[in-house]
C-alpha cells in the first residue's frame, strides 16, 4: 500500500522543521525531546506504518554515506544501518531514491519492521530525525 500524499507531506514537513532545529547548536533537546515538545511524537504516532516506512528510507537516501562508527542506541544504529544500505545501493548503481525506498531487500524490510512496530514509534521517529539531521543537501520533494 502506498502512502497517503497529505500524510507523507504533512509529516515530511514536521520532520524537516524538527531537524532544522536540531542543527542549531544552542539548541539543548534531545531529538526525542523536541519531537515531543513540538508535536512530532503525536503526528508520528497517526502517521501511517506506510508513511513512516517511505519517510525512513526516503531520509536513509538522502544521508546516504553520513555515518561512520559505532552508534550508540537503537536509533542511531538504524540511522545508520539505513544510511549505509543506501550508500551501498547507491555505489552499487542505484541512482533514484524511490528505487530505494520501495526495493524489497534487507533495508526495506528492517525499515518496514521499524516503521510498523507500535512500541517503537520513539525509535523510528528519532531514526528519521537523525537521518534528516545529517542530510547533506536537504529533502527533495
Amino acid at each position: 500500500m502506498e502512502p497517503e500524499v497529505f500524510d507523507l507531506y504533512t509529516t515530511r514537513t514536521a520532520l524537516i522543521t524538527a531537524a532544522t532545529l536540531l542543527r542549531v547548536p544552542a539548541e539543548p533537546r534531545t531529538p526525542l525531546e523536541l519531537a515531543k515538545d513540538g508535536g512530532l511524537l503525536e503526528l508520528w504516532q497517526h502517521t501511517g506504518p506506510e508513511t513512516r516506512r517511505t519517510l525512513l528510507l526516503q531520509a536513509a537516501w538522502e544521508a546516504r554515506g553520513a555515518f561512520l562508527g559505532e552508534a550508540e542506541d537503537d536509533a542511531l544504529r538504524y540511522a545508520s544501518y539505513l544510511a549505509e544500505a543506501a550508500d551501498a545501493a547507491a555505489r552499487a548503481g542505484m541512482t533514484e531514491r524511490a528505487h530505494f525506498a520501495h526495493r524489497i531487500g534487507p533495508h526495506f524490510l528492517v525499515a518496514q519492521s521499524l516503521a510498523f512496530d507500535r512500541d517503537d514509534l520513539e525509535i523510528s521517529l528519532v531514526a528519521t530525525l537523525t537521518l534528516a539531521v545529517h542530510m547533506s543537501d536537504g529533502w527533495p520533494v
